[in-house]
């Protein structure tokens, strides 16, 4: 998931649960804050629902119940509320929700259930009987009063009121105390739903950031035996793959230098040992003409002869390893043309039976191909590695009546040229890698019967850049076999 797309899902869900948790808050916060008021105002819990709705309606039904009795009262003997007894027990009631009663006869104060009220009582509102008709008038007072008035008559229709006042300050110091109380419970809600989907979407972040950064470390270090592995599928998991990919290829590229490196030395080893051997020979020859060792003619012609026999098998090594290495280092160009095989192959087999027929060699040619069998190839370059191939046969021929055949077939969309011969064959263990460079069966690195070890390097390169392959199977004794395939042109 792209990391965009993960940071706006992480953002909605944060919303939502911090918006679900509030809202669960709230309620719990606002249930205990509702059950104190309705404790500290004898309110009714049926009316719940509207106190923090409208605290102020809900203020207005206060007492309610009381408010309800002393109607009864003054609708059955309105005398009670001169009764000081009753108006005390009253007002005892009225206590137990923060409210307290004042009764009025006439213009005079008859009881007033709280001292020090003084000031309020001389504000306190003139008779109203229309308002008695409605049930109770209401004035909040400017010291956090809620004052219900009701007014009636006594028996003797002497003016009689009654004003139930209630103290709202305590029921506004809760609220602020809950709105208070909420704000900071939405504040660590929020923080802590907050910080948990940031803990979490950072971890998929930085996580795979530290690996990256103790990948870095390493390779440059040195240490390029590690992973980092993708944990995710956005776009930092992308960059732990193309990390991990770079990784891999540095190390791959390091350990291709390496061996590059290995054979860099083993070649000068082997052009150093190929070289002196025949160099050794040349010089002791030269020096026993020197001496005057070749006292006859014959001889002379035998020392002669020898030292040219080394310098050209040196100067055979030397075109073979300048040959080679301009293939190495993909420094030669190739002419392809396409080319029908068939007669291509028949001439090179017949340029070579009148060489071989002296050597008591035969060498024949089969065409299982057909008359047509099209490859694109570059001539020369193919007639190189049929050179090579025949060429060792001959080297490694062993037997008095020596043969040689080239057979070419097809397989599928492949043309498959195969050289086999009845000589020495070639070690199972040396089969592996009779195509490195310098390789010979022959430990004595002998360049008389053995060769420079290159023909079969030369062959590989070249068949690889025709797109090829090519391998041998061999057994001591059996002779051996090379074949390589080329693709058909259709």
């Amino acid at each position: 998931m792209p990391i965009k797309i993960k940071l706006i899902m992480s953002n909605i869900a944060m919303v939502i649960i911090s918006v679900v948790l509030s809202a669960m808050f709230m309620a719990l916060i606002g249930n205990h804050f509702t059950k104190k008021i309705e404790i500290s105002y004898n309110l009714d819990t049926q009316k719940r629902n509207d106190m923090f709705g409208n605290p102020y309606l809900q203020l207005k039904a206060i007492n309610m119940k009381n408010f309800n009795e002393i109607k009864l009262a003054i609708s059955r003997n309105p005398d009670l509320l001169k009764n000081n007894n009753y108006l005390i027990g009253l007002n005892q009631l009225f206590k137990k929700g923060n409210s307290f009663i004042v009764v009025r006869e006439g213009n005079n104060i008859i009881f007033q259930g709280q001292d020090g009220i003084s000031d309020l009582i001389n504000k306190l509102p003139e008779f109203n009987f229309n308002m008695s008709d409605r049930g109770s008038g209401v004035i909040v007072d400017n010291n956090d009063l809620i004052i219900k008035q009701m007014d009636f008559l006594y028996k003797d229709n002497t003016q009689g009121t009654v004003f139930i006042i209630t103290d709202t300050s305590y029921f506004y110091k809760i609220v602020r105390e809950y709105l208070v109380f909420s704000i900071v419970s939405l504040i660590i809600v929020i923080s802590a739903i907050s910080g948990i989907f940031t803990f979490f979407t950072s971890r998929s972040i930085i996580k795979p950031l530290d690996s990256l950064k103790i990948g870095t470390k390493k390779i440059k270090d040195g240490d390029l035996d590690f992973e980092v592995k993708a944990t995710s599928g956005d776009e930092i998991g992308e960059l732990c793959v193309a990390f991990d990919d770079m990784r891999k290829k540095l190390k791959e590229s390091i350990e291709v230098q390496a061996q590059y490196e290995n054979n860099r030395k083993e070649l000068i080893s082997n052009i150093s040992h190929d070289l002196k051997t025949p160099i050794t020979s040349i010089k002791g020859y030269v020096e026993g003409i020197k001496d005057g060792v070749p006292d006859t003619p014959e001889k002379m012609n035998k020392y002669i002869n020898t030292i040219y026999s080394k310098a050209i098998s040196m100067d055979k090594l030397i075109d073979e390893l300048f040959l080679y290495s301009k293939l190495d280092l993909n420094k030669i160009t190739y002419d392809f043309e396409v080319v029908n095989i068939v007669p291509y192959l028949s001439d090179i087999v017949e340029e070579f039976q009148f060489d071989l027929e002296k050597k008591n060699i035969d060498i024949e040619f089969l065409n299982e191909a057909g008359k047509t069998a099209k490859v694109l190839i570059d001539r020369q370059k193919i007639n190189r590695v049929m050179t090579n191939i025949i060429g060792n046969s001959i080297k490694y021929m062993d037997k008095p009546n020596g043969k040689i055949k080239v057979k070419l077939s097809k397989s599928d969309n492949d043309v498959m040229v195969n050289v086999k011969d009845n000589g020495k064959g070639i070690p199972k263990d040396d089969i592996p890698f009779i195509f490195d460079r310098f390789y010979r069966a022959d430990s004595s690195r002998n360049t008389v019967t053995g060769g420079s070890g290159l023909g079969l390097a030369i062959c590989m390169k070249i068949i690889e850049e025709h797109n090829g392959k090519i391998w041998a199977d061999s057994s001591e004794d059996h002779g051996a076999s090379i074949t390589f395939i080329l693709k058909e042109v259709i």
